[in-house]
């Protein structure tokens, strides 16, 4: 079975890398594509984690071709998503290699908003129990990504503030039997300033951050609200991408049992777009 997913991370990565020649054809049809890669390293996870017991890896490859152009602002998109996912701990919910192909409809509200809604079909494999799922989802998602410069930033050469920032909805939100009829809902929002750093293309981006969740069943993983503040060092990346290099304390709110708990986090993100 692992040769399996291995084969099949190596096609869809192959089929998808000569993105900057001519637009993919087939059938005599010529299609705009993609490749994202992106992914992160945390440690701890969680705030209800300790940075000694717990660290945590994910990967994502997201090859996708544009079908077919509905409008200036529309778009019909199909994508395939392979994701590896690990932590030091081995919880085989954080331990697997998971598999997507979905089709969804894309539309761009603003120069600032993208909104798309969707379904696919995902499989995911884990490592300690050899456990295999699959099953079709429904997806909603929204991204934001604004900047500007107000007037306090005027003097400070190449300072911007940037909002970003992401919602979605899975239904189901995740392929465990018992979650089945559960649906999921998060959102992610961070305000940061963009500060370069001297004479580089390094920038550094203190942050304040909100994040949500909430489920139809009230689980208490599932239903939390998290505000955080931090820094980032941002490091460009050639050709459109980006590592961030940081840190962040957040105080996780569990609304189904009225609990709290603060925690700091230190990580790397990265993403990069073929």
């Amino acid at each position: 079975m692992s040769r399996f997913f291995l084969f099949l991370l190596l096609s869809v990565f192959c089929l998808a890398l000569p993105v900057q020649a001519d637009p993919f054809r087939l059938f005599g049809r010529s299609y705009d594509r993609s490749l994202a890669v992106y992914g992160s390293f945390i440690a701890p996870p969680g705030v209800t984690e300790s940075p000694t017991e717990n660290a945590k890896f994910e990967l994502y490859i997201k090859p996708s071709i544009t079908l077919r152009k509905l409008s200036d602002k529309t778009s019909l998109v199909a994508y395939a998503i392979v994701a590896f996912l690990g932590d030091s701990e081995g919880f085989s919910y954080n331990n697997k290699v998971t598999f997507a192909l979905g089709t969804e409809i894309q539309y761009q509200l603003s120069k600032a908003v993208r909104l798309s809604f969707g379904s696919q079909w995902k499989m995911e494999r884990e490592f300690s129990t050899g456990m295999l799922r699959s099953a079709f989802i429904l997806t909603a998602d929204a991204s934001v990504y604004k900047t500007w410069k107000p007037d306090w930033l005027q003097r400070r050469q190449g300072a911007e503030l940037v909002l970003s920032g992401w919602a979605n909805y899975r239904g189901p939100g995740s392929l465990h039997a018992s979650e089945r009829k559960n649906g999921q809902l998060q959102a992610s929002f961070k305000l940061a300033v963009a500060l370069p750093y001297r004479e580089t293309k390094l920038k550094l981006a203190p942050f304040i951050s909100v994040m949500a969740k909430a489920d139809q069943l009230g689980r208490v993983f599932n239903n939390t609200f998290e505000p955080a503040i931090g820094l980032d060092l941002k490091i460009p990346i050639s050709g459109g991408g980006s590592i961030a290099v940081g840190a962040k304390t957040a105080h996780q709110i569990r609304h189904a049992t009225g609990t709290a708990k603060t925690g700091t986090s230190a990580y790397v993100t990265w993403y990069k777009r073929f």
